[in-house]
């Protein structure tokens, strides 16, 4: 993969997270460093083909949210091939993910996401059409597959290989867990050991040292980092400096990164998304706290974002955070 895509190794990503990897959650990771290699909600590629790129609000990118990866989400070969000439066009990337693993059910009956992954033909000729149509590295995100089969899942990682894919993204969990089992890092290690890209592990990093003993256990090229985002947007800047022995910088105080991310808000998406999108992250970032989900309710029965905001200072102002493992208690 390119240098500038991946480099410094061990890498970090932000995980694309529906609903909340816009550009103003973006940037606000951002804001607080650890360069991360940043990823777009996932892109319907019917969407992109159909409807004018220019007007998009997913295709909005901020300041500081590079290097930045589009995630492509669908199942027709020349769909992601037009996406990505569209995307292209437009020069606001700098590569292009695959949805192999996404397992809500919705997307699972569309026949896209980890669905794909019973239809491995299909998957490499999507995967195909899309590297040849960029110079720009493709990766492909995937699951353990819809059960735990180690040989087909390998099998499918040899192919996208083949196609051109420069980069496999694991989260090793069936379709059918959910969250409900621990990620089976082995799997990582297991594609590590037989492939010849770069393998980055995706699953329960909700710490630095978690981080950490994830490459020391599976020796992947880098760690993917989700649900912990949420709760940390600065996580990333913690594990580098865990990385390096320097001690972690106090936490912000609570209200804060929610003020900014108001502001983020207000800059980069339509005012008719602001409040349901702003909910949606609250519901995760709430849940670093013990009554998080008392003040959830409450937030959620006062209207409009300004009000949110007062209510929210008003209920944090004596909040503090805990140490790390930050790892959220519910689940959508």
């Amino acid at each position: 993969m390119e240098k500038k895509y991946l480099a410094p190794k061990p890498v970090l990503c932000l995980a694309p997270m529906a609903g909340l990897t816009h550009a103003a959650f973006r940037e606000l990771v951002a804001d607080f460093g650890g360069s991360p290699i940043f990823f777009t909600e996932m892109l319907n590629v019917r969407a992109l083909v159909y409807q004018n790129p220019e007007k998009d609000s997913y295709l909005v990118c901020g300041e500081k949210d590079r290097p930045l990866v589009a995630q492509l989400v669908g199942r027709e070969p020349e769909l992601f091939a037009q996406a990505v000439e569209r995307l292209e066009a437009l020069g606001r990337f700098d590569g292009y993910d695959l949805n192999f693993g996404c397992s809500r059910g919705a997307i699972q009956r569309y026949g896209w996401g980890v669905a794909l992954m019973e239809e491995p033909a299909l998957a490499c000729a999507i995967a195909r059409a899309v590297c040849q149509r960029t110079s720009k590295p493709v990766s492909a995100k995937l699951r353990s597959g819809r059960t735990h089969d180690r040989q087909k899942l390998l099998a499918l990682a040899k192919g996208l290989e083949e196609t051109g894919v420069k980069v496999i993204i694991l989260h090793p969990r069936a379709a059918k867990d959910g969250f409900k089992r621990p990620a089976c890092w082995e799997e990582i290690a297991f594609l590590v050991e037989n492939l010849s890209i770069p393998v980055i592990g995706n699953g329960d990093v909700f710490s630095p040292e978690d981080a950490s003993r994830l490459l020391e256990e599976t020796k992947a090229f880098g760690v993917m980092i989700g649900r912990a985002a949420l709760l940390r947007p600065w996580i990333f800047k913690d594990i580098r400096d865990y990385w390096a022995g320097r001690s972690l910088s106090p936490s912000p105080e609570p209200f804060s990164p929610l003020k900014r991310l108001a502001e983020l808000m207000d800059r980069y998406l339509p005012k008719s998304i602001r409040e349901k999108r702003f909910e949606l992250y609250l519901f995760w970032y709430l849940q670093n706290f013990p009554y998080g989900l008392h003040y959830f309710g409450k937030v959620q029965r006062v209207k409009g974002l300004q009000a949110k905001l007062a209510l929210l200072e008003e209920l944090l102002a004596r909040e503090r955070f805990r140490p790390y493992p930050a790892k959220p208690y519910l689940l959508r």
